[in-house]
């Protein structure tokens, strides 16, 4: 007897399958998918969905159904169209278009896979997430929550559990960090706030404000007073959760004292004391400069103290003796001049004077 490899005979199924997917011969029920504006309607066939998703073999009973025309009528407003049509080629073809690279579309996959009770393919997607965990950090906000709604994604769950814990500021830098929602940051920051950088907080804070409203330009340098009452109301809960006084001067009086306004007048007041009475006690506490100054010269009545290098030295002996005059002779020939009085030095080199030498020849 012959016989056909099982895999040959499940791709020859599921082909055969994927023909009446695509020409919608047969078929018995009409899903309509999506929500306004994105909706679409699949053509399906209730004895495939029953026999493959535990879910549909439920919904599509005779006590949940509303049949119109022999076509059974049903709608799935919490799937996206593109994550049904991918589920749907899943189960009449066995294969999954699955891209690596977008974590939004597979983590939607994900959840509606759980949904539809498809448990293997849940195992599959979550082995696939997991395998670029670069990925999930730049997506850290849809993976916390879903790591927080479904408790049944194990490794998911753990995975930012622990990345969150070895760096709460990893949330700042996800790309999707806008997304998150108020409480939730709210709660990151209460409870991290001794860990987080204060001014990287208020920074954030103010990307994440500008993009929660539509009244909030994103150059802050165009902010009017109006913008800054809407963005006041969206970060107060926040305020007294951040360590301003841990903030550089140069950073509160650039990045936050042209906001004053958000703030209470007492609170604000208590911050700014706070840099006045530091930036006084960095001035007192300067390194002294050590500095020489000349001594006014000694009271003739007190001997100047002599160096200690020169104890040795008889400064009586070693002082030059006073300069003596000596006065000329004085001569009483007519008509000759006395010569020019000239001082002299005792012990010192006699004074010689160039006098012609006579002729003795």
């Amino acid at each position: 007897m012959e016989t056909v490899e099982t895999t040959e005979l499940s791709n020859l199924l599921f082909k055969e399958y994927t023909k009446i997917l695509e020409t919608e011969e047969f078929y018995d029920t009409e899903i309509l998918v999506g929500e306004q504006p994105s909706t679409k309607t699949f053509r399906l066939h209730s004895f495939v969905l029953k026999v493959c998703s535990p879910y549909f073999r439920t919904a599509l009973s005779s006590n949940w159904i509303k049949v119109e025309n022999n076509i059974i009528k049903f709608k799935k407003p919490n799937i996206s169209v593109k994550v049904f049509d991918i589920l749907t080629k899943y189960i009449y073809s066995g294969k999954l278009e699955l891209e690596e690279s977008d974590v939004k579309t597979n983590v939607a996959l994900l959840i509606a896979a759980d949904e539809l009770c498809l448990s293997g393919l849940c195992i599959y997607i979550e082995k696939c997430l997991l395998k670029n965990e670069e990925l999930l950090k730049q997506n850290l906000v849809l993976i916390q929550d879903i790591a927080n709604k479904f408790t049944q994604f194990v490794n998911l769950s753990q995975f930012y559990n622990e990345t969150f814990q070895r760096d709460p500021s990893l949330i700042f830098k996800a790309n999707d960090f806008t997304t998150i929602k108020r409480d939730v940051l709210l709660d990151i920051v209460t409870k991290n706030n001794h860990i987080l950088n204060p001014i990287e907080i208020w920074d954030k804070l103010m990307e994440w404000a500008v993009d929660q409203s539509n009244e909030l330009p994103s150059d802050i340098t165009k902010w009017t007073d109006t913008n800054v009452t809407v963005f006041k109301k969206l970060i107060q809960p926040f305020l007294s959760h951040i360590n301003f006084q841990e903030i550089s001067r140069a950073d509160f009086f650039q990045k936050i004292k042209p906001f004053k306004n958000v703030f209470n007048d007492k609170f604000y007041i208590k911050v700014l004391e706070h840099y006045a009475f530091n930036n006084i006690h960095n001035e007192l506490n300067k390194p002294q400069i050590e500095t020489w100054s000349i001594s006014p010269p000694a009271s003739p009545l007190t001997p100047p103290t002599p160096h200690p290098l020169l104890n040795h030295v008889n400064l009586n002996s070693a002082r030059r003796p006073p300069v003596r005059f000596t006065a000329p002779p004085i001569f009483h020939q007519p008509n000759i001049q006395p010569p020019v009085p000239r001082f002299s030095l005792p012990n010192s080199r006699p004074h010689y004077r160039a006098v012609p030498r006579p002729n003795r020849y």
